[in-house]
């Protein structure tokens, strides 16, 4: 029965509801790896840890009074507790309808979320699920020839088992202003190196030294917080790429790795679209349809593989697939036919250079529009959210040997790593992930293409910028070259990488960003800005901005 809930103080009412948003997402997170698994190694164990997540689900939406979640996972309940008894088997068919049950219940979910009942129609799928623990015929109507797997890094799928974890659940804003501290202490802490190394006191340096250890250490632990294990997020897949490769006629195995990698919290959350776009591309694009796998040697179950790994304060995101890959002169081919490039344009540019025109907005290769590709958006879009936030990626592809997508992420947005460099009198930062590397250059290592400086680096010719032009500002005497080397950076940007020349680097800081305020707004080519230790003001450039301003 549901609970009356007229009674509870409306505060502590919506605690409970947010707790039951929170750990409902949890439960059908958790279900559909648990069913990919059902339907490739049945067992009795993930029977009943399927069973108890739906009960623990059903339990939670009668005490919030959400009726329909109730009733539809009470439905699941009992057609799994069929399943446990040995009333039902395990087929194609049945495992349909308890994907198509965790997807509306994710749908009411969902609604709940946004303030509303929590309510979808679901009675066409309780009365499929009442004809299947009756023996219907709807076990009789499986989608035959195509098959799903969600495996974890081990060869064979170890079932998942509940773990009793003592936690405490803290509101995501309280852990947030704990990081936005975090960060004003790092930038007294900062200040405080500047002071003690200006006036050489030991004592001084002793106690920076000792704040410095200190602040490493709260951040870390305050970051931890924030932090949730990545298989979170790729979790939410695994019934996406089921269902895309059955509608599309084309076995696919899905491969998690790294799941246990741990990821910022909301870094994870805006990654979701990313990845959609990026599982949609290799389904429809890169893997190729079984007569033709089986032509090229391959098996007729393509892989496609989602893998994370921490590096210090950065997580790398990999997806990849076994398919076609990318060729670069059919979209040189194809950049031309459109008018993006001009032949001779399209013939400068390197294989790399090439095959990053996928992230140009409205690029596309194919021809027929579908409702999953064909309209010229999607490979834009994975880039604009990935620089977003602040991270890079970059493309691995064998032509018929497949494509992975390498993303570079930060574990958090609070706090930023800074390459710090000169321009005549004033100072900049740049962001670390946009820098590749520096140099020492000399005016004779510098070469002119079609009128422009490029600076030959391992064999790929790289364009060279001054970053006092970039600016607007006047040459100054550091920067106009006699001879003498000159720092530079090499920058990564979407159309590949270039090189910018400044008068000094200053070295790498951890900074906190500020945004410009009410009375600048946004200013193109300009992230934010920071305070320095000695308390002057920095600006935080935005590289690939700057250079369309």
């Amino acid at each position: 029965m549901p609970t009356d809930l007229s009674d509870f103080d409306a505060d502590l009412l919506a605690q409970m509801r947010d707790d039951f948003l929170t750990e409902a997402q949890e439960i059908l997170d958790r279900l559909g790896p648990l069913l990919t698994q059902l339907e490739q190694n049945p067992s009795p164990e993930i029977i009943n840890t399927i069973f108890r997540e739906v009960h623990t689900l059903k339990g939670a939406a009668g005490f919030m009074s959400l009726t329909e979640i109730q009733r539809l996972a009470h439905r699941l309940e009992d057609t799994f507790g069929d399943l446990r008894a040995g009333k039902l088997g395990v087929t194609p068919a049945l495992i349909d309808l308890a994907f198509d049950g965790v997807q509306r219940l994710a749908t009411m979910r969902a609604d709940a979320a946004r303030g509303g009942p929590g309510v979808t129609e679901i009675e066409s799928l309780l009365a499929q699920l009442d004809a299947a623990r009756r023996g219907g015929l709807i076990l009789n109507r499986a989608k035959t020839g195509q098959r799903v797997s969600a495996l974890p890094e081990a060869e064979a799928p170890a079932p998942l088992t509940p773990t009793t974890e003592s936690t405490l659940r803290v509101e995501v804003e309280t852990v947030d202003e704990l990081l936005a501290m975090v960060g004003e202490l790092i930038t007294s802490r900062n200040a405080l190196n500047a002071i003690a190394e200006r006036m050489g006191d030991e004592a001084l340096r002793s106690n920076a030294s000792a704040m410095n250890r200190l602040t490493r250490q709260l951040q870390a632990l305050v970051m931890e917080v924030r932090l949730v294990p990545v298989e979170r997020l790729f979790n939410r897949f695994v019934p996406v790429v089921r269902n895309l490769a059955r509608e599309l006629g084309k076995p696919a195995q899905l491969v998690i790795e790294g799941g246990s990698t741990p990821f910022d919290r909301t870094v994870s959350e805006q990654m979701y679209d990313p990845l959609i776009h990026l599982i949609r591309n290799a389904l429809d694009h890169g893997l190729e349809s079984p007569a033709e796998r089986r032509q090229a040697g391959k098996p007729e179950t393509g892989s496609l593989r989602l893998a994370a790994e921490r590096r210090g304060e950065m997580v790398i995101l990999r997806v990849s697939d076994d398919g076609r890959g990318i060729e670069a002169a059919r979209l040189r081919r194809v950049a031309v036919e459109r008018a993006l490039l001009t032949a001779a344009e399209a013939e400068a540019l390197t294989d790399e250079q090439a095959i990053r025109l996928i992230f140009t907005p409205g690029f596309s290769t194919t021809s027929a529009i579908t409702d999953l590709s064909g309209r010229g958006v999607g490979m834009d879009v994975v880039l604009q959210n990935v620089r977003r936030l602040r991270g890079s990626i970059d493309i691995e592809t064998t032509p018929g040997g497949g494509t992975t997508f390498v993303m570079e992420l930060p574990l958090t947005l609070a706090i930023l790593h800074v390459l710090l460099a000169r321009v005549g009198a004033h100072c900049y930062a740049l962001p670390l992930h946009t820098v590749r590397e520096t140099l020492l250059l000399t005016k004779e290592a510098l070469q002119t293409m079609q009128r422009r400086e490029v600076l030959f680096l391992r064999g790929q010719p790289l364009p060279v910028r001054r970053l006092d032009e970039w600016l607007g500002q006047a040459p100054t005497p550091a920067s106009a070259s006699n001879g003498h080397t000159q720092p530079a950076i090499v920058v990564s940007l979407t159309r590949g990488p270039e090189v910018l020349v400044v008068d000094e680097l200053l070295g790498k800081q951890q900074m906190v960003i500020k945004p410009l305020g009410p009375y600048l707004g946004l200013v193109d080519g300009v992230e934010g800005a920071a305070i320095l230790p000695d308390g002057t003001v920095t600006l935080i450039l935005d590289i690939e901005k700057l250079i369309l301003a």
